[in-house]
């Protein structure tokens, strides 16, 4: 019998006192239960495990202890297997009567107890404030990346949380030997997306998103036209995020981890088309080697990103040039770019400014002489479904984008000097003292979506403009140009008033399989022109004026 073992057990030689010895094995006598009184030193915190407490349920004996009934004495402290959870290496200091390394006291998890921890009786009918009871065994909130989080956001991924930040105890998951997070809704721990950083300016929607998600904002509005569907980029968190599986090694483990290109991803989505080397630099917030910010090709040019934190707003030259001025790698290639280009004696051309033709200098801004004008070839002329219709010049009708740089290095500059026009650039109108500049806005439906989505323009009638040539030389459709000169051939669809000829897109083709354009009149007789071929003015006569203009 051990009945009486209070009385002869030396001080602190076992945390499970002589009365809770007797209580478990046998029936209590008036010795026990007079040793259950909190005032008696050797019964210590044993109340405090031994019934439900703020933390958990009552804990059992052999939590702590090994079984003792068939030894007729006490033994030796041995934690048991809850306190050895997650590699924990308990240890009970008699001297001083102090456990250290328990699991059940947060020893495995980041910004645990720095010290032993007493064992010491403390009431568990007085109320703590959860400042109070969370210190215990972790921090107030806990360390990162619960930093910022308000103590009732605990249930949005712990189920062991009760709505008001207190543990759930009667739900038996705290203190289980898990971890339990359940995931729960992003915006508990911090915002959905996150008001830091250019988060918003990458997913600008209400809700949020989940944190492997690979959606743009084309999935999510499938059946939307560019101008009804929101006016902001909603690219998954998993864009820029770990997509596999959300665990303690890649989401809540105190590190913000940017990862640019997994092989989980999709090589259909935004993150499989990245460079396998795609990295963010933390020191200086950049990216490099992401589709986002390249040239859109099949085969990318990339960019480097600015700062995460630097508040910079992006223009259209920030990913790719304004026009696109890359190097074109030829008709119908990966790497095709008839945006703008140099012929073989150095005359710039390509689809930018304005009519009439590639070769030709543009009659945009009548620099040909009194009564000459054209009308501008802007980015919506072929992106009509990317750029934004809003954001025109004083005419009201036509898109106005001056931020870009239209001289390449190489092109002839005698050209300007001729008197055909005064500038290349935009600017030497649209600027200082001028017309109000572009900003370049676009309509994020279908800009970044991994298409280079092709749309002509559909408008059919070109409004009243004060700056359009008088009557009878009125242009009525929205493309057009004074005396064209095209020796006597035109194509059907093209309207003549007076002198000055024009034109819709309206029934305009592209097949990006073969990177074709079909019935675009801006090329009069060329009826099917490949983008990125390249145009010669003197050695190859299939490249040359009779392309457009019939021999």
């Amino acid at each position: 019998m051990i009945r009486d073992a209070a009385i002869h057990l030396p001080a602190g030689r076992a945390l499970l006192s002589a009365a809770i010895l007797v209580l478990t094995c046998h029936a209590p006598s008036a010795r026990a239960q007079a040793a259950c009184d909190p005032a008696t030193s050797a019964l210590g915190a044993h109340l405090s495990h031994s019934r439900d407490s703020f933390a958990r349920t009552a804990l059992a004996c052999t939590e702590c202890h090994a079984p003792v009934c068939a030894t007729n004495q006490a033994e030796t402290l041995l934690f048991g297997a809850l306190a050895r959870k997650d590699g924990a290496q308990p240890a009970w200091d008699p001297a001083s009567r102090t456990c250290s390394g328990v699991y059940c006291h947060g020893a495995t998890l980041a910004g645990g107890p720095t010290g032993p921890v007493a064992w010491a009786y403390v009431d568990p009918s007085l109320p703590r404030p959860l400042s109070q009871q969370c210190t215990l065994c972790h921090g107030f909130p806990p360390s990162a990346p619960h930093e910022a989080v308000q103590p009732t956001a605990c249930r949005g991924c712990h189920a062991s949380a009760a709505a008001d930040g207190s543990v759930d105890v009667a739900g038996g998951l705290h203190v289980d030997g898990k971890l339990d997070v359940s995931g729960g809704a992003c915006g508990s721990c911090h915002g959905n997306p996150p008001a830091t950083g250019a988060h918003v300016a990458h997913y600008g929607l209400e809700g949020g998103s989940g944190s492997s998600d690979l959606s743009i904002l084309q999935d999510r509005y499938p059946d939307a036209s560019p101008t009804t569907a929101p006016a902001v980029y909603a690219f998954g968190c998993g864009s820029c995020h770990p997509v596999t599986p959300s665990t303690p090694s890649t989401h809540r483990n105190g590190t913000v981890d940017v990862v640019l290109w997994e092989g989980a991803a999709p090589a259909a989505t935004l993150k499989g088309r990245a460079l396998a080397s795609a990295s963010y630099d933390p020191a200086t917030g950049t990216c490099s080697g992401v589709y986002c910010h390249s040239s859109g090709q099949e085969a990318p040019a990339y960019r480097s990103t600015p700062g995460w934190f630097s508040g910079a707003h992006l223009g259209c030259a920030s990913c790719h040039d304004n026009p696109p001025a890359y190097a074109s790698g030829g008709a119908g290639s990966a790497t095709a770019n008839s945006h703008l280009g140099l012929a073989d004696d150095g005359y710039e051309f390509g689809h930018f400014l304005g009519m009439p033709g590639a070769w030709h200098s543009s009659k945009h801004g009548g620099a040909w002489g009194a009564g000459q004008d054209a009308a501008p070839i802007t980015c919506q002329t072929c992106h009509y479904a990317t750029t934004d219709p809003a954001n025109t010049g004083p005419s009201g009708f036509y898109y106005l984008d001056t931020t870009g740089n239209y001289a390449l290095e190489g092109g002839d500059p005698g050209r300007i000097s001729w008197g055909w026009q005064a500038s290349i650039q935009c600017a030497s109108c649209h600027g200082a003292g001028g017309a109000a500049t572009g900003t370049g806005k676009v309509l994020p439906l279908r800009h970044v979506n991994g298409t280079r989505d092709v749309t002509f323009d559909p408008r059919t009638t070109l409004p009243p403009i004060p700056w359009l040539p008088a009557a009878p030389n009125t242009p009525v459709r929205p493309y057009w140009v004074t005396d064209p000169g095209l020796a006597g051939y035109w194509p059907s669809g093209l309207t003549w008033t007076g002198t000055t000829l024009s034109f819709g897109l309206d029934t305009s083709a592209y097949d990006p399989a073969t990177k074709t354009c079909t019935s675009v009149a801006c090329h009069v007789a060329e009826q099917r022109p490949v983008w990125g071929r390249p145009y010669q003015y003197y050695t190859n006569a299939s490249a040359t004026c009779y392309t457009c203009h019939p021999m």
